[in-house]
C-alpha cells in the first residue's frame, strides 16, 4: 500500500505502543477518552499498520471505514477520523445496516447488533480485501480479523491471522506483537 522510512516506522510504531499503553479505560467518573473514542484511534492506526492488495484501492481516492450495524461510536469515530488521510486518501466513515452495503471499504467495524448474523456476514466478505474488526466476544476466533478485548480496564487486541490472510492482507509484526494471536474454533 505504501512505504515509509524506517525512522518514520519506528516512530509511527512508538506512538502506536504508547497508544496501546495508555489505553487503559478511565473510570466512569474521571474525564478522559470514552472506550470507542480509543477504539476509533485504534482503527486509524489499523490502517498505518496493514497493507491492502491494490486492487482494494477505491478509485475515488477515499480510504472508506464502514460501520455495519448499530453504531456504538456516535460522532467519537467521525471526530477521530475527520480530515485524516491514509496514503494520501481522504478518510470517509460511513454507517450501513445490511452487509450487501459495505461495498469497497478497507475497514468494517461489525457492531455488536450482528452477533447473530456475524457468520452469514462474514461469508458475504470472504476473500475481500477488507479488515474486519468488532469488538463481540469469540470474534476473532469465529473469522473476524481484529476484535477488541476489555481486559482489566485495558483495551486488548486479538488477531487472526488466517482471517487476514484469506482477505490478502498483510498486518506489520510491531501490530502483531501487540495482540493475542487466535485461530478459528479457539476458546476466549
Amino acid at each position: 500500500m505504501f512505504r515509509e522510512s524506517s525512522a518514520r516506522r519506528t516512530v509511527r510504531l512508538a506512538l502506536l505502543l504508547f497508544a496501546f499503553a495508555a489505553a487503559r479505560l478511565p473510570p466512569a467518573a474521571a474525564a478522559g477518552p470514552s472506550e470507542y473514542e480509543v477504539k476509533a484511534a485504534f482503527l486509524y492506526n489499523f490502517a498505518r499498520f496493514v497493507e491492502w492488495p491494490l486492487d482494494a484501492a477505491g478509485v475515488d481516492g477515499t480510504f472508506v471505514v464502514t460501520v455495519l450495524g448499530r453504531d456504538p461510536f456516535g460522532s467519537a469515530l467521525d471526530d477521530t477520523l475527520r480530515g485524516k488521510k491514509i496514503d494520501d486518501k481522504r478518510v470517509v466513515v460511513r454507517r450501513v445496516s445490511r452487509s450487501e452495503d459495505v461495498g469497497r471499504s478497507h475497514i468494517v467495524f461489525i457492531s455488536d447488533s450482528e452477533k447473530d448474523r456475524l457468520p452469514a456476514i462474514l461469508k458475504s466478505l470472504d476473500a475481500a480485501p477488507v479488515l474486519t474488526v468488532g469488538d463481540m466476544n469469540q470474534f476473532a476466533e469465529r473469522g473476524g480479523v481484529i476484535r477488541f478485548k476489555v481486559d482489566q480496564d485495558r483495551i486488548r487486541l486479538e488477531i487472526n491471522v488466517a482471517a487476514a490472510q484469506r482477505s490478502r492482507l498483510r498486518i506489520s509484526s510491531q501490530l502483531l506483537k501487540l495482540a493475542r494471536i487466535v485461530e478459528p474454533g479457539m476458546g476466549s
